[in-house]
């Protein structure tokens, strides 16, 4: 692959979804942080949850153009919309939004009305016609321009918006009904600044080869790797035991293989789609005019009763606080136990949720009647979960905002200890497997005692160390992983898996949520894009673990020593603790992983080697390529003195190796560090 140098266009170059931007010289990441126009106007595309697809800004102006309400006084457009996988989706958005408004003591615009508007596209009439057509909703939340900021939150956070391949598919759809209003659209400058509305074929460079109808056996090939952690799984058999379980999959309408009523008209051979509109719009009291009875069912379907017990908090005996040595790898059923996800960041939302619906039952039992008109996990009366390490920025914003949490940064087991002691009940505890960007690793063996004696769950993200390295699951209730990382490599598509361990106490518990709550939103194009990417990722991950440890050893390490680098971050020598910890649940033939930190001990020096490194440089990781970014300014820009005291340097340089041949990557850093030495003399 060619070296990404220009700013702001794609990693890869030329790729129309991809997750990653060039931001090549370290005052491009400092300029992009604080908004600086010529960074801003550069950029083509960006990393999905914080950068708005130009495919989806360009949905966004159409709806806005066509439903947006418009100010009395001034004519102008006075909303701004984002589009989500579903009408549930929608649904917690807005509730979050309100939520957050009354926190921050918003009281302008506070009896505006948020609005929903829901999109569906047709069914495919038969099996011909589902190659290039399948049936998607969407559901577009509308909020006052003020309002905006808490709107783009939730869409950071959770991971839940539309994908950029969707958002092409639905603007091929309207620009077939609303052709005639495209060129007035061209004209708008509202909302999002938009280049010409000229909508592309999902997949233009490959001749747009996707058989959308593939979507479900990708899934369920992506589901038996993730599984059984194995590339060859056509002829593997479902493992469950449980034939009254039913399989929670496919169930929304992102996917389906019904026949619609009334078939399209083709002409000239060319697939003529087109898009049935719901122009009602779902205001804050949930009225819908035209909505069906079995809409309002799907619509409330996130409601969950159920008579479980909560688990006692009573210390059992030890030893029943270890699986026996044989039961370390668990069996996992893909049909019922992994679940995927549009990002990695919705599957840990889904966790959290999932967890906070289960103590919603405890605290339905001892509220008093106003707990009703409270949304679940805002309140005081539930219990908090725990940040164990110091994370990824969005995965603490969300235990944080739509809940409340312990943050332990420094993974002290006796400050966790001091807390439990102390009688007070948690929830759960988030970990990361290893921690982003310092490479650190808890010890999950004594955590998982820990959390035996006291009874609150685990949840690891083992997307830094992925599934061929590390094995976590024999020590938690919940894995959840980011599948656009390593898992993909390609850096072109967005997802994330979670994953449920059959001996946890929650299991049940979990089966029943996923039943009545899950929804299949990932795309079906991301889905076969992702199990294309993913047919080798064993290999990858095999090869790329030896490339990273030699590079350490055999450049960065060497000058550690001589003190130009002040630090190396990665599992085998973060800490020996670190190193020891990871062993526990490293697998047989996995490695270190393919990310490692480096800091330097001044601007300077990091700069010089930033800026002269002949390498991809910009957001994401565990791409196929090696990827390089000065993690401490991007992600954390506004909060340097703070996680300075957690450990995070601010001359701190994430690196993430990819395919590419060692010797080729030493020369290439060993260049750069050759610029550094330069410039001190």
């Amino acid at each position: 692959m060619d070296i990404q140098t220009q700013l702001g266009q794609s990693i890869p170059p030329q790729t129309n979804h991809a997750v990653s931007v060039c931001l090549p010289k370290w005052q491009d990441n400092i300029d992009y942080e604080e908004g600086k126009k010529r960074v801003i106007d550069a950029l083509t595309t960006g990393y999905p949850r914080f950068f708005i697809h130009k495919s989806i800004q360009q949905l966004c102006n159409l709806l806005l153009h066509k439903y947006s309400k418009v100010n009395n006084l001034s004519h102008d457009i006075s909303e701004n919309c984002l589009p989500f996988s579903s009408y549930n989706v929608a649904k917690r958005c807005r509730e979050f939004i309100k939520i957050r408004k009354l926190v921050n003591h918003s009281a302008e615009n506070i009896d505006y009305p948020i609005r929903i508007l829901q999109l569906k596209s047709e069914k495919p009439i038969n099996d011909e016609e589902a190659k290039y057509k399948q049936q998607c909703t969407i559901a577009c939340v509308f909020v006052h321009k003020d309002d905006y900021v808490y709107l783009k939150e939730y869409w950071q956070h959770t991971g839940e918006g539309i994908s950029s391949r969707l958002a092409e598919y639905m603007l091929k759809n309207i620009e077939h009904l609303l052709g005639t209003q495209i060129a007035d659209l061209k004209k708008s400058t509202d909302f999002i600044n938009n280049n010409a509305i000229d909508v592309k074929y999902i997949e233009e460079r490959y001749g747009r080869s996707l058989d959308m109808s593939q979507g479900k056996e990708a899934a369920m090939k992506i589901k038996k790797r993730i599984a059984f952690k194995i590339v060859d799984v056509d002829n593997i058999p479902s493992i469950s035991s449980r034939n009254n379980t039913p399989s929670p999959q496919f169930n929304n309408q992102n996917i389906t293989n019904e026949t619609a009523q009334t078939p399209n008209n083709v002409a000239n051979g060319e697939p003529q789609e087109s898009i049935e509109f719901i122009e009602h719009f779902v205001e804050e009291n949930g009225s819908v005019s035209t909505v069906s009875t079995t809409e309002r069912t799907i619509a409330n379907g996130n409601q969950i009763e159920v008579n479980e017990t909560i688990p006692s908090t009573t210390p059992v005996s030890t030893n029943e606080l270890l699986p026996q040595q044989q039961q370390q790898h668990l069996s996992v059923d893909p049909n019922t136990d992994v679940y995927l996800f549009p990002t990695g960041m919705s599957a840990i939302f889904t966790a959290h949720r999932l967890l906070l619906e289960l103590d919603s039952i405890r605290v339905r039992r001892t509220a008093n009647s106003n707990f009703f008109k409270s949304p679940i996990g805002y309140g005081g009366q539930y219990m908090k979960t725990v940040m164990f390490g110091f994370p990824y920025t969005d995965t603490l914003s969300i235990l944080r905002k739509f809940n409340h949490c312990h943050f332990i940064p420094n993974m002290d087991l006796q400050e966790l200890l001091k807390i439990l002691q102390s009688g007070e009940q948690i929830l759960a505890v988030f970990i990361e497997a290893p921690s982003n960007p310092l490479l650190q690793m808890c010890d999950i063996v004594e955590l998982y005692k820990l959390s035996k004696l006291f009874g609150f769950y685990i949840v690891v993200d083992d997307t830094v160390g992925g599934f061929t390295n590390v094995d976590v699951l024999p020590y938690c209730d919940i894995v959840v992983s980011s599948l656009t990382k390593i898992f993909s490599g390609d850096s072109n598509v967005m997802a994330g898996s979670l994953v449920l361990n059959r001996q946890s106490k929650l299991y049940q518990f979990a089966l029943k949520f996923f039943e009545k709550s899950y929804e299949y939103l990932l795309w079906c194009e991301d889905c076969i894009m992702l199990e294309r990417n993913s047919r080798d990722f064993v290999s990858r991950s095999l090869h790329i673990n030896e490339s990273t440890e030699w590079i350490i050893d055999n450049v960065f390490k060497k000058y550690e020593k001589n003190g130009l680098v002040k630090k190396v971050f990665y599992p085998k020598y973060s800490t020996p603790q670190t190193k020891a910890n990871y062993d526990k649940v490293k697998t047989y033939n996995g490695g270190y992983g393919e990310l490692f930190s480096v800091v330097f001990h001044n601007e300077a020096d990091a700069t010089v080697f930033f800026d002269c490194l002949d390498l991809c440089k910009g957001p994401s990781l565990g791409t196929n390529f090696t990827l390089a970014c000065p993690y401490a300014i991007i992600a954390h820009y506004n909060e340097l003195d703070v996680i300075k005291h957690y450990g995070i340097d601010r001359w701190l340089i994430r690196v993430s190796v990819g395919l590419e041949d060692k010797k080729y990557l030493q020369a290439k850093f060993e260049e750069a560090f050759k610029k550094v030495l330069e410039a001190k003399q």
